[in-house]
C-alpha cells in the first residue's frame, strides 16, 4: 500500500514537472515575484508536515520518555535550529556550502531502498546542483539576496557545477550497472529520475526545487514515517497544523523587524535560511532515525 501512495507521488510530480517544462520550452513563465510568493505559500504548507512528525520519531528513538525529557529535546531540536540561522548569518557563503552538502546527504535517503549509496548520492547532486548548469546567473542573484557576496556566490555556483557531473557520472554508471544486470525496475521509476534530471536542468531553480521539495521529497518522507510510526499522511498534515500556524505567526513577526522595502527579497532569504535552521534540527534526527532502522 505505502509503494502504491509513493508511486502516486511519483505521477502526481510528474506531470507537474512535465507541465511546468513545457511551458519553460514554450516561454509561458510566472513572473519572480508571484514565484518567490507562491514557493513561500507551497514551503510553508506542504514542505513543513514533512518535519511534524519529528516528535513521535524522536519517542521512537527513546529520546521522548517524560515531560522533562520532551523539554530538552524541543530545547536542543530549537537551539541547533537556532544557532544554524545565527550561523548563516555570520558566515551565509560557509552555511551556504553547508547547506547543500547536508542536503545531498538528506535528499539521498528518498532513494535508499532502490538504489546503492554512491549512486542515490549521485542523483540527490543532480537535483540540488543540475540548475548551475544554465541558470547561473539567477543563481548568483539568488545567492547574493541570501547575504553571499558575489565573488563567493559564484564560487558556489562554480562547485555545484563540478559536483553536478561528478553525480552525473555516479548515477549514470548506476544505470548502466542496471542495464548489464538486467535487473528490473517500473517505467514510472525511471520516468522519475529522468523528471529529476530534465527538471533541474530546464525549470528556473525556485520552481525545480520548489516541486521537488514540497510534491516528491515531503510526501515520500510523510510517508516512510507514518507506515513505521502508524501515522496516516492525514493525520500528519493535522498534526503539522499548529506548526504551520506558528510558523506563519513567527514569520510575520519577522517582517516587522527585519523587512525592508523588497518584500520577495525578505521572503526567499528567510525561506531559505529558516530551511537551513531547520533541516540541521530535522536531518540530524532522521539520520539516527535511519541508523537505528
Amino acid at each position: 500500500m505505502a509503494e502504491v501512495s509513493k508511486l502516486r507521488y511519483a505521477q502526481i510530480y510528474i506531470s507537474v514537472c512535465t507541465l511546468a517544462a513545457l511551458a519553460t520550452l514554450a516561454n509561458i513563465n510566472m513572473a519572480s515575484d508571484n514565484l518567490i510568493i507562491v514557493l513561500a505559500l507551497a514551503v510553508i504548507f506542504l514542505g513543513l508536515p514533512h518535519g511534524a512528525l519529528d516528535f513521535a520519531v524522536a519517542k521512537s528513538l527513546n529520546l521522548v520518555t517524560s515531560v522533562s525529557s520532551a523539554i530538552r529535546f524541543v530545547t536542543l531540536y530549537s537551539a541547533i535550529a537556532a544557532l544554524s540561522i545565527i550561523f548563516w548569518i555570520w558566515v551565509p557563503d560557509i552555511a551556504l556550502v553547508l547547506f547543500l552538502c547536508v542536503s545531498v546527504f538528506h535528499f539521498s535517503a528518498d532513494w535508499r531502498v532502490t538504489m546503492p549509496f554512491l549512486s542515490r548520492v549521485g542523483l540527490a547532486c543532480i537535483v540540488l546542483c543540475g540548475p548551475s548548469v544554465l541558470y547561473s546567473a539567477a543563481l548568483t542573484d539568488l545567492f547574493t539576496a541570501l547575504l553571499l557576496t558575489t565573488q563567493a556566490a559564484n564560487w558556489v555556483i562554480q562547485g555545484m557545477q563540478i559536483t553536478f557531473y561528478v553525480g552525473l557520472c555516479f548515477f549514470l554508471y548506476f544505470i548502466i550497472q542496471l542495464s548489464i544486470c538486467k535487473k528490473c525496475i517500473s517505467v514510472w521509476q525511471y520516468s522519475e529520475w529522468l523528471t529529476l534530471l530534465l527538471s533541474s536542468i530546464i525549470l528556473n531553480p525556485l520552481l525545480h526545487f520548489g516541486l521537488y521539495f514540497c510534491l516528491l521529497h515531503s510526501p515520500k518522507h510523510l510517508q516512510d514515517v507514518g507506515v513505521k510510526l502508524h501515522v496516516s499522511v492525514k493525520r500528519a498534515i493535522a498534526i503539522s497544523l499548529p506548526f504551520v500556524i506558528l510558523t506563519i505567526v513567527l514569520a510575520a513577526g519577522l517582517y516587522e523587524l527585519f523587512a525592508s522595502r523588497d518584500l520577495n527579497a525578505d521572503l526567499l532569504r528567510w525561506i531559505f535560511i529558516g530551511l537551513f535552521g531547520l533541516t540541521m534540527s530535522h536531518m540530524s534526527l532522521i539520520h539516527l532515525w535511519h541508523r537505528a532502522d
